[in-house]
């Protein structure tokens, strides 16, 4: 036991604790609540049309800015969480696991948001391409 587990419960410190474990089940669960809200609003809500103009008007909005970035960083943590699990699961020392995940965090932390750079650009009226 390294000094950071000391006073954790057993059950949370290590590689596959049960913390990663549940998270992996609450991003999962929230995601699909997301998915669901993003294709009912996109579908079945107001102007059925998918161009460039309209999906600007509507990142201009608040709400479908929360919702693609709750989609955006939990499924980057979702799907990256899921990577660690299967790369975890061959039994790799605990060293490995920890840059594993060091990594994972930060590719994760990265691409969520240069994503919602792209996102909030609309927002802010400026687009991706700055016009």
């Amino acid at each position: 036991m390294s000094v950071r587990d000391q006073g954790q419960p057993a059950w949370l410190v290590g590689p596959g604790g049960a913390m990663a474990w549940l998270l992996q089940r609450l991003s999962g669960f929230i995601l699909i609540i997301l998915l669901a809200t993003h294709l009912l609003l996109l579908h079945y809500g107001g102007d059925q049309q998918l161009v460039f103009a309209s999906v600007t008007i509507r990142l201009k909005t608040l709400l479908f800015i929360i919702i693609d970035t709750g989609l955006l960083a939990l499924g980057l943590y979702h799907g990256l969480n899921g990577l660690r699990n299967v790369v975890l699961d061959y039994d790799l020392s605990r060293r490995a696991g920890s840059v594993l995940t060091t990594v994972l965090w930060i590719v994760g932390i990265f691409m969520t948001i240069y994503g919602a750079t792209a996102l909030y650009s609309f927002w802010a009226g400026r687009g991706v391409f700055g016009g």
